[in-house]
């Protein structure tokens, strides 16, 4: 892809919370602990400072935005990491906005594609997502938009292997032996992959 740097990171993640010390970041930094031997790096979507999509059609024509913003760091990173995770706490069963803009503008990549071009290497897509509430489809909405994202990127990812974490109100919830466990398994998966 045009003007690629590579990264030095297998693993990036995009962490949707504003708060760097949070329930999500602390899951994602127990995850990042399980992963020993991988290089990664978290990007929090608060502090990247990323201008909304406009549709304004400009990567329809060509690899890029009109925006010069903090995408275009993400747009190398995206292209040559291996895995990207997204970390999120939920908002009304939604990601917060500033994570949404950075996914609005990986439209980028679709247009891309659809142009014919395809990924240097398999790269693949992870979810680990965070929420207070406990009801059957509070993920839905957050896992149907990452379902679509990572589509556009030309990524693989299985649903079913993300992390769904409900009923986490406080520090002391997100370090149970039952979240330990799950955030082991999943480390154990994204090994084999990478």
């Amino acid at each position: 892809m045009p003007g690629s740097k590579k990264t030095n990171a297998a693993i990036v993640a995009l962490c949707g919370s504003p708060h760097t010390n949070g329930n999500t970041a602390t899951a994602l930094r127990l995850l990042f602990n399980e992963l020993t031997g991988i290089s990664k790096k978290i990007y929090f979507a608060y502090e990247l400072a990323v201008h909304p999509c406009t549709g304004c059609g400009f990567c329809s024509r060509e690899f890029g935005c009109i925006f010069d913003d903090g995408m275009n760091e993400l747009y190398d990173v995206l292209q040559n990491s291996r895995m990207l995770i997204i970390a999120s706490p939920l908002y009304f069963s939604h990601l917060p906005s500033p994570l949404k803009s950075i996914i609005d503008r990986c439209q980028v990549f679709w247009e891309y594609y659809n142009r014919g071009n395809t990924p240097r290497q398999q790269q693949y897509g992870f979810a680990l997502l965070v929420g207070g509430g406990n009801y059957s489809t509070m993920f839905m909405p957050s896992v149907m938009t990452l379902r679509h994202l990572f589509n556009s990127l030309n990524y693989r990812f299985d649903e079913e292997k993300y992390v769904l974490l409900p009923d986490i109100n406080n520090k002391k919830d997100i370090k149970n032996d039952d979240i330990t466990k799950k955030i082991a398994t999943a480390a154990r998966y994204i090994k084999k992959l990478l």
